[in-house]
Parts: C-alpha cells; structure tokens; sequence
C-alpha cells in the first residue's frame, strides 16, 4: 500500500468517496493512528458500496482498535459470509470469539474454516488440541494429524463460490486487480479479472496478470513451506 502517493489517494476520494482506493486510504491513517480519518474515509466508501470486502475488512481493524469487538464480530462475519477463504479476516474472528469467551463450538467453527486454508496453522491446531484435551507433545502428533485430514477432506481446494462478488461489475477493472494484486490479495484480484473478461478487457493483458499472480501465489507457498 505504501507505493501510492497519500495526497493522489485523497484527490481521489475527493474526487470519488466511493472509489476503489477508499480502503488503501484508510488503511494509511490507521497505520499514522489517524483512527477518526480512517474511520471517516472507510464510511463514506461503505455508505457508497456496502458491499466491499477490503472495504469492511478495514473497517473491522478501526473497529478493533476502537474496542468495538461485537461491532467488529459482526463486521467479519459479513466478510468471510461474503468471501469464505478470506484468512486475514478469519484470524481476526477467531482472536475477536476468543476475546468475547464465545462458545466452543462458535470457535471451533472458524478454527475449521481457517485449518481448510492453512492446514499448518499453529494457533488454531493449539486451539484445537486444548479442546480435544490432548497435551502438545510429539507421542500425539499422530492425532493432530487425522484431524487434520479429516477437515482436509471436506475441502481439498477451498475456492470461492460463484455467486459471491465482493464489488460490483461497474468497478472491474485492470487497475482495481492491479490493487489487489499489489496489496497481496489474490483471491480479488482473480475475482475481478474474471468480471473484466466478461466485460471484454483485453485478453493478453488478462493473460499476463494472472501469470503474474500464479507466480506470485507459487511464491507465498513456498515461503510458508520453509
């Protein structure tokens, strides 16, 4: 996000306070703990597309950081409904439930839906064996490992399902993928390449972005790998 200029972000939301660049704005003031900009920018974008995900993902984080955990709860939940293989915003759930001493089986719930993106996830499978009341010792790897692989069954490949487009097919465009694509989001930027094309963008450019997020992703695997 740091690669855009701040006063070109803020003409533009001047311009437009629903642009697509609301949430890297807002996303600046948070990190200058300016909380009362980014909650004012972050607003006035939602009040324009309520159903942005980055856009409410964002809002969640001012919310935290303003101890609304029900408000950000809820914030997240309309998140990951919206877009279920989004991991930044089912960490943030599962530490808000934990906060809130939300019930066990609430918890575990998100605990699943996190282990089916990253099944190696240390939190969650600590979590997990404090439930199943088995102490972290290596004699019980074993057990770990079959509950695991059972919600690995469930969802080999977790992918997101048609219906759900977290912008609306008026804001497709090459640039707002570039923005995600930048911004690490992936799964987005796909979504929105896959609007552009149905919109009739240009087909080698579509194509060189997707290799390049292919590759980028291939990356973060192998990162995480070692």
């Amino acid at each position: 996000m740091s690669q855009f200029d701040k006063e070109w972000l803020i003409s533009q939301i001047q311009k437009d306070p629903g642009s697509v660049y609301f949430p890297i704005l807002s996303h600046i003031y948070i990190k200058e703990n300016e909380l009362k900009l980014a909650a004012h920018i972050c607003e006035k974008g939602l009040n324009i597309i309520p159903e942005s995900i980055e856009g409410n993902f964002i809002m969640a984080q001012i919310q935290i950081l303003n101890s609304s955990l029900h408000d950000a709860e809820k914030t997240l939940k309309f998140v990951v409904n919206r877009h279920p293989a989004h991991l930044n915003a089912l960490k943030l759930l599962f530490g808000i439930q934990k906060d809130l001493k939300r019930s066990k089986n609430i918890i575990k719930s998100t605990v699943t839906s996190i282990l089916k993106i990253k099944p190696d996830d240390d939190e969650c499978i600590y979590w997990l064996q404090n439930l199943i009341k088995i102490n972290p010792v290596l004699s019980d790897k074993k057990s770990i490992s079959k509950e695991n692989t059972k919600l690995n069954r469930e969802s080999e490949i977790v992918k997101i399902p048609e219906e759900i487009i977290p912008i609306s097919m008026r804001m497709a465009t090459f640039t707002l993928a570039e923005v995600y694509k930048n911004q690490g989001y992936y799964s987005q930027a796909l979504e929105v390449l896959k609007m552009v094309e149905h919109k009739g963008g240009n087909k080698r450019r579509l194509k060189n972005i997707r290799n390049e997020i292919d590759i980028l992703i291939k990356n973060q695997i192998n990162e995480e790998i070692y």
